[in-house]
């Protein structure tokens, strides 16, 4: 994924959104979506800021893309199925990864 706009595009795909939720949410018009989605423009900085603000989304990754996608893939993956879950079951995957990384620790 070596553009920003087909980040952007994966952004409002695995957030179920349509181009015009999506550009609503960040106060654009539908075909200026469309048209950084396709390549052919590049979103402002306002744009960025609002994509970071609302997803909560690495700028790194964002902006420079395929010199961070190797290393932020799952991490973003995780991060996006994390939102999804209930406040509760959260608070479960948490207690697991902490005794997950107590366990690793003892057994070097």
């Amino acid at each position: 994924m070596n553009n920003i706009g087909q980040r952007i595009k994966l952004i409002r795909k695995t957030n179920n959104m349509t181009q015009i939720e999506f550009s609503s949410a960040m106060g654009i018009a539908q075909g200026t979506l469309s048209e950084i989605e396709a390549g052919k423009a590049k979103p402002s900085f306002d744009m960025i800021y609002e994509i970071k603000k609302h997803f909560d989304i690495d700028l790194d990754w964002l902006i420079m893309g395929d010199i961070y996608e190797e290393h932020n893939s799952i991490e973003y993956e995780l991060l996006q199925k994390f939102r999804n879950l209930d406040p509760l079951i959260r608070n479960e995957v948490l207690e697991f990864l902490e005794f997950k990384i107590l366990r690793v620790k003892k057994d070097k």
